[in-house]
């Protein structure tokens, strides 16, 4: 079991803790499922759209995802809920997915180190519902108390008695101010769950009352902890993500360096061409090549693919040119989805690190005890041999039966 000093010096080993294969491994196999779907139902949106929209958004945007916040007027009302929708499946494989690593971080913490990755999805199949449960309940919790002054404001526009029903309604303007004050707290609650929610399921195997309660107890109790603890996370996030994400860059520029070296033009052709399938609006290789020491390895320049001709491709033709860039461009996706994965993984097992000290504080519990469960008596095995009354009692009549014979006989 790790000993934890149950104070803020535990949140800075989130990134410890966060940088683990299999930890990482988790979110990264989630982010590959959720960027897939993403791409097919924008694409499919986009072809069904019809027209030029599916060449046009390819030429601005190719693989890389559109955060659907933006770029509304240039898209089809199909496509943007295509975006929302993904954005949605993304948001839902991640909670569950940050479920697994908080499973498995709160099992490292108790002793466990050998909790696999099959384990914690079996844990997830049996408490999903806990997840998702409390956001449901707090929404329609909110949704339900807000709803009494939109009947109020809807009975206002009556016409002719509407100014009497509220004239009666401001009567209860107090009431109304403290149901304000009700709706603000839950919402404070809906926020503050987004980030502790899978980490109470997997720490505590809560049902949805008992990760209500929960959320209720840390935000009542211990409000400036969670302030202070999830500043020092996100801190510790902006220091370890860029560091892991230089060494990601930088062992791919080192592994392409050799090629760069040997046959430059080709190179560069081949980072045109990844430029292109990585978005050319988005122009992320010509981003990556003016980051500091990486404009000196030369790594990432291009050239536009259509600016040479074939003939000048030494000893390449344009088939084996196009699939080199495609495995280019697959080891750019899958080192951004590393990137990101970590950044997940610090943010799951950070809070995770940071509920378990909040329950030790606000009461005394500490969630790396695990009560051993009671090992039943073994059934003492019934004596065979041994002689009941009955049976004694046959002996004696038999023996004195025996020695009457005898006097008889003498």
């Amino acid at each position: 079991m790790a000993e934890l000093h149950f104070d803020f010096r535990d949140v800075f080993r989130a990134g410890r803790y966060g940088f683990s294969g299999k930890k990482i491994t988790v979110h990264f196999l989630g982010l590959v499922f959720a960027y897939l779907i993403y791409e097919i139902l924008v694409y499919a949106s986009l072809l069904i759209s019809g027209g030029s929209a599916a060449k046009d958004f390819w030429n601005a945007y190719a693989l890389m995802p559109v955060c659907p916040f933006v770029d509304y007027v240039r898209f089809f009302p199909i496509t943007i809920g295509a975006m929302w929708i993904g954005t949605f499946i993304l948001f839902v494989i991640f909670f569950l997915t940050s479920t697994m690593v908080s499973k498995i971080t709160i099992q490292q913490l108790r002793g466990d180190h050998f909790f696999s990755m099959k384990d914690s999805l079996g844990f997830v199949k049996q408490n999903w519902k806990a997840v998702f449960g409390i956001l449901v309940s707090l929404i329609v919790l909110v949704l339900l108390l807000a709803l009494t002054p939109i009947i109020v404001g809807l009975l206002g526009k009556i016409p002719g008695v509407g100014r009497v029903i509220l004239a009666l309604a401001s009567i209860l303007t107090p009431l109304a101010f403290f149901l304000g004050l009700l709706i603000a707290y839950l919402f404070i609650i809906l926020s503050i769950s987004l980030f502790f929610a899978p980490s109470v399921v997997a720490a505590a195997d809560a049902d949805t009352f008992e990760t209500v309660y929960q959320h209720f107890s840390i935000v009542w109790n211990q409000p400036w902890r969670v302030i202070v603890y999830e500043t020092l996370l996100f801190g510790l996030k902006l220091i370890c993500v860029p560091i892991w994400g230089i060494f990601c860059l930088a062992g791919f520029a080192l592994a392409m360096l050799p090629i760069r070296l040997l046959i430059p033009t080709d190179m560069k052709i081949f980072m045109g061409h990844v430029n292109e399938w990585l978005g050319s609006r988005v122009q992320v290789i010509e981003k990556l090549a003016e980051l500091p020491y990486m404009d000196k390895l030369l790594v990432f320049d291009t050239v536009s693919p259509a600016s040479l001709p074939v003939s000048q491709i030494s000893g390449f033709d344009l088939f084996f040119i196009k699939v080199t860039s495609i495995l280019m461009t697959a080891s750019l996706l899958f080192i951004a989805g590393l990137v990101i994965a970590y950044l997940f993984s610090i943010a799951s097992a950070g809070n995770t690190l940071i509920y378990t000290i909040l329950r030790r504080r606000t009461d005394g519990q500490n969630l790396l005890e695990v009560e051993e469960e009671e090992v039943p008596e073994l059934a003492k095995p019934e004596a065979t041999s041994t002689p009941t009354e009955e049976t004694t009692e046959g002996a004696e009549e038999g023996t004195e039966n025996q020695s009457s014979a005898e006097e008889k006989s003498e």
